[in-house]
């Protein structure tokens, strides 16, 4: 593979569908965990870190170091202020059944009767060179609050119960087109400055 061949430590088709939408004006040729079945089949990335940086340096390594390629890895997750910050790192895992519904009906039920529902995104990619060493971080925020209740069904994640600062609060992730978000979202401002670190590395 050439040096513009880059893993994205990821097996979840919606995130990739993102990442592959702001890399489609580079000349990056992305390759993602579910195009490898053999190889990560057995692997278990154990993302036991308390932040999110250090969970997305955890996926990068392991899988640069099993690859031999250059990865990016991110780690994302939602905060909610009158929460303390919860789910943060956990928000993949946050209800007891670990699926994207129970999470955010987990959110809603705990938010039921507070008044300030402010609430962000956070997005921290690593990206990591197997042959060199190099490992750079980047992150990425997104400011919204928690709607009263979930609506919409595009998107995954929490994007039913985000409602975005820049629609004015009126609609939630999931009733808007992924074209309208990614331009604004937490992770397109992560990977985006992702991009511009790999091009610099890659001019050395």
């Amino acid at each position: 593979m050439n040096n513009k061949s880059i893993l994205i430590a990821t097996a979840n088709r919606g995130k990739a569908k993102e990442i592959k939408e702001i890399f489609k004006d580079t000349d990056f040729d992305l390759k993602f965990l579910f195009d490898f079945p053999e190889e990560f089949k057995d692997l278990k990335i154990l993302e036991n870190a308390k932040s999110f940086e250090g969970n997305a340096l955890i996926k990068a390594i392991v899988s640069g170091e099993l690859m031999k390629m250059i990865v990016l890895a991110d780690d994302s997750g939602f905060c909610v202020d009158a929460l303390n910050g919860r789910p943060g790192v956990y928000s993949a895992r946050y209800s007891e059944e670990g699926t994207d519904q129970a999470n955010y009906l987990k959110i809603i039920e705990e938010m039921s009767g507070v008044e300030i529902r402010t609430c962000h995104y956070n997005c921290t990619v690593a990206i990591y060179d197997p042959q060199t060493k190099f490992v750079d971080t980047v992150f990425g925020t997104w400011q919204g609050k928690i709607a009263l209740e979930p609506k919409g069904e595009k998107s995954f994640g929490y994007a039913p119960i985000f409602l975005a600062k820049e629609f004015d609060y009126q609609k939630t992730n999931a009733e808007l087109d992924h074209e309208e978000l990614i331009a604004i979202n937490h992770r397109g401002k992560a990977f985006k400055k992702a991009i511009k670190v790999l091009n610099e590395y890659l001019k050395k």
